[in-house]
């Protein structure tokens, strides 16, 4: 009896029913969309950034993140680099000598990061290895090159197969300085990362700072990025013993770590303020189809109607509106997102200046949905107990009507 009653409202009410409805719709596919959008635009970011920095997970000497000093080096990387590629987690392991220093020609000076790495791993620097514009990339494990960023090359006067030093501090803690020659240069997108990132050889940077077959560090790359405080756990347990300590991106790139966090906390409060408005409007639909039947519900409280069944009438309207609201919705939202997450949102036209570098990475200028399913069901339940708690006053002030005073006026 109280679900027949129920409908029967909502079918007598149709068009207001299906402009609730639509609004729930609008409101969850929208907040889809965003949610879908914002993640995948982060995953592109911190993907980006810890291809360009120290992996997702990242194994160094103790006291390198505050003072990166070549003095500060993995001896013997072989150990480590076994106990690493066991974990499932892990997708790929690159050992890598990362330092700071001088680079100069007759045009000037500019502070670098240099980074040397092994140019035979499959895999290795790929980002660098894309935005190649002149020249070749890195080829022999132990030769004098050096591949830069456009923007450096520029401030120095750098061309293909010109020479350059660099002067930086040795394994030793001396002062030291080695001659290479540009063998290539790439333009990533980033400002930033063109006018003080340059890649060398990794054999050639240890003999030139007497590392002998040490790294500073090695970049770990997980299959499932999701998955990190698994492989975290799990890497943790298999390293050696030693002054080595295991690093998540988080700690490395914190100013990335913090873009993300700001921008999911700005997202929240979006979409708290859109689904808070649909609520209103859910409670303003229901207030106002129990004030227009005071008198049907004081009749049907006047011939045996208990006044519990009466607020599960009205629980059970707004429940259906809810329902169909957040259907329709995630048919929609989910939609959107595939569109985006196939075809991606195209933000190119935004940039003059081709300049796409935020929190210390490089923004892909095509945005892509990546929509997780676990926030997908998080945001409908958000959604749904929102909805049915505003349909809470309503039904007890409907359950409150005295027959009497409702047939006084009808």
């Amino acid at each position: 009896m109280v679900m027949k009653l129920a409908f029967r409202n909502l079918r007598r009410n149709l068009r207001r029913s299906l402009l609730t409805v639509t609004a729930i719709a609008l409101g969850t596919a929208l907040a889809l969309f965003s949610i879908g959008l914002g993640d995948g635009g982060h995953r592109q970011m911190i993907e980006n950034g810890v291809r360009i920095g120290q992996g997702h997970l990242t194994v160094q000497r103790e006291g390198f993140l505050e003072s990166p000093s070549s003095s500060l080096y993995i001896r013997d990387p072989g150990p480590f680099l076994d106990a690493v590629t066991l974990s499932p987690y892990v997708d790929n392991a690159y050992p890598r000598i990362r330092g700071e220093g001088i680079l100069a020609t007759a045009a000037g000076a500019e502070g670098v990061m240099f980074q040397g790495i092994d140019p035979a791993m499959p895999g290795e620097a790929t980002i660098f290895r894309d935005s190649l514009t002149e020249g070749e990339f890195l080829t022999d494990f132990n030769a004098a090159q050096v591949v830069l960023g456009k923007k450096l090359a520029d401030r120095l006067k750098l061309a293909l197969g010109k020479k350059v030093v660099l002067t930086t501090q040795d394994a030793g803690g001396e002062i030291t300085s080695t001659l290479v020659r540009v063998k290539g240069i790439f333009r990533s997108g980033s400002g930033t990362i063109d006018g003080s990132i340059c890649l060398m050889p990794m054999g050639y940077l240890q003999k030139a700072l007497g590392m002998g077959e040490g790294v500073t560090s090695i970049a770990i790359y997980l299959h499932n990025p999701f998955k990190q405080e698994e492989a975290l756990a799990d890497i943790g347990r298999q390293l050696p013993p030693g002054p080595e300590h295991l690093y998540e991106w988080q700690t490395l790139q914190p100013d990335l770590r913090d873009y993300v966090v700001i921008d999911d906390a700005f997202g929240y409060m979006i979409y708290a303020i859109v689904l808070l408005i649909v609520a209103i409007g859910v409670l303003n639909t229901i207030l106002m189809s129990v004030m227009e039947r005071r008198r049907e519900i004081g009749i049907l409280t006047a011939v045996g109607m208990e006044n519990r069944d009466v607020m599960k009438m009205i629980l059970v309207e707004t429940v259906f509106i809810t329902f169909m609201g957040i259907t329709l919705g995630v048919i929609i939202g989910l939609g959107v997102n595939w569109y985006f997450s196939t075809y991606g949102l195209d933000l190119s036209s935004l940039s003059s200046q081709n300049d796409w570098s935020l929190a210390g990475t490089v923004i892909d200028p095509v945005l892509r949905s990546h929509l997780r399913p676990h926030r997908a069901v998080g945001l409908c339940l958000a959604v749904f107990l929102l909805t049915v708690t505003m349909g809470i006053y309503p039904a007890w002030k409907a359950s409150r009507i005295l027959p009497v005073e409702a047939m006084e006026k009808p």
